[in-house]
């Protein structure tokens, strides 16, 4: 009896390249293509597409052929069988020819009770064209050795939304909050080649790395794909959001103002505001520092607040008030960019005069891991601030309560 024959060594691969089926997308389809030698199995669209090769044997008793199969049925096969059988089995899907039809078709039994019948039809053209240029374009060959330590330099600088190895510079580049960083590469990562990815590109050719049994690895991208490959697995993915890329410019800063403050106090104050719906819809904090403190307020005519925030660290500075869009102070994730109790944070001026509001993780104290860019002085709200703040030191001293207590400076030696 004719069939697909799938190791263990395929699951997680067919995993991956099942996982964005939709089982409510009637149209999508998987390609199988068999010759001699292979079965391709081929998913997706666009510049999202997948490749499977599984090599053949007799006993497999499977005609040469181009056709494809409904994915989101065939995927439901694949569930039923992946859950059924041992992670360390075998287990096939049947396929039945009818020398009356033009097309196979998949006649299997799920646990001996359930069965599942899929009609082929012709195979996707795009799934054609896409086998044919990952095929015949010009590749790089790299050791997996070495992709592995192009991920690790990538890793090592994120978030990122484009990673680029320049190998006439010998420098990594990346962007983040649309601007373009400089980096040295690692002494142990020699380039190759230039390349030029972002953020999935990068994370499905990790997943390759990780899953895969060779020692080299393939890589071809063009100005809207990459497409990479282990010999038995190709994935691509879409580049398209670098059409600008090479049009960005690596912008510098001066720092205006050093600040190091407790990380919870921060997150809870910007929550407090966001849960007063006068002051959400105003969308303003207001940023107060001095030499002595810095203060965060929501204020207006109706509600609001304001709190000293602990800070183990001020420049040395006049009297300063800067108004920050809340809702973009809102989406800085402060546990993703660190765990210590206190948050580097530093006011930052550009050449363009435009200012960014810039939070550093404890790893890299020179780029911010997240900014914010709606940030600008406002001497106009000074009286407003002050007299919020003289409010604030008189409740706290008839509370008789002193100023919040200091943690352990973690991570931010350099300041």
């Amino acid at each position: 009896m004719p069939k697909l024959i799938f190791k263990p060594e395929h699951r997680q691969p067919m995993n991956y390249l099942l996982e964005k089926v939709s089982k409510s997308d009637a149209e999508a389809r998987i390609s199988f293509i068999i010759n001699d030698e292979t079965c391709k199995i081929i998913n997706g669209s666009g510049d999202d597409i997948q490749i499977i090769s599984l090599y053949l044997e007799k006993s497999w008793r499977l005609k040469k052929g181009e056709w494809s199969l409904s994915a989101s049925s065939f995927k439901q096969c694949w569930c039923h069988q992946h859950e059924y059988t041992s992670q360390k089995e075998d287990f096939e899907i049947v396929i039945e020819y009818d020398s009356k039809k033009t097309f196979p078709y998949v006649d299997t039994l799920i646990n001996g009770e359930s069965r599942i019948y899929i009609y082929a039809q012709e195979p996707v053209t795009e799934h054609l064209d896409f086998l044919l240029l990952s095929e015949q374009a010009k590749q790089h060959i790299v050791s997996t050795t070495s992709i592995k330590s192009i991920i690790k330099a990538a890793e090592t600088h994120t978030p990122f939304d484009a990673f680029e190895i320049n190998k006439a510079q010998s420098k990594i580049r990346i962007e983040r909050d649309n601007e373009i960083i400089p980096y040295a590469l690692p002494q142990a990562l020699i380039p190759e080649f230039d390349l030029l990815l972002n953020k999935e590109s990068v994370e499905n050719l990790s997943r390759l790395c990780d899953s895969t049994r060779s020692d080299t690895l393939s890589i071809y991208t063009d100005d809207e794909r990459a497409i990479f490959s282990d010999g038995n697995r190709v994935v691509s993915s879409s580049l398209l959001s670098l059409r600008d890329y090479a049009h960005k410019k690596e912008t510098s800063y001066t720092v205006e103002q050093k600040l190091v403050i407790n990380t919870y106090t921060l997150k809870d104050e910007i929550e407090s505001y966001r849960n007063m719906a006068i002051v959400k819809k105003a969308n303003e904090a207001l940023l107060y520092i001095d030499n002595t403190n810095v203060m965060l307020a929501g204020l207006t005519k109706e509600t609001g607040g304001n709190r000293f925030l602990s800070a183990d660290h001020i420049s040395e500075t006049q009297p300063a008030v800067y108004r920050i869009n809340l809702s973009a102070l809102a989406k800085v994730k402060v546990k993703d960019v660190t765990t210590a109790y206190q948050i580097k944070v530093q006011l930052l001026l550009g050449q363009d005069g435009k200012r960014k509001l810039g939070f550093y993780n404890d790893k890299d104290s020179t780029h911010p891991y997240e900014s914010v860019y709606d940030i600008e002085l406002a001497p106009e709200k000074m009286a407003e601030v002050l007299e919020a703040k003289k409010a604030l030191e008189s409740k706290m001293k008839k509370n008789r309560g002193g100023p919040e207590q200091q943690g352990d400076m973690l991570g931010f030696d350099d300041i």
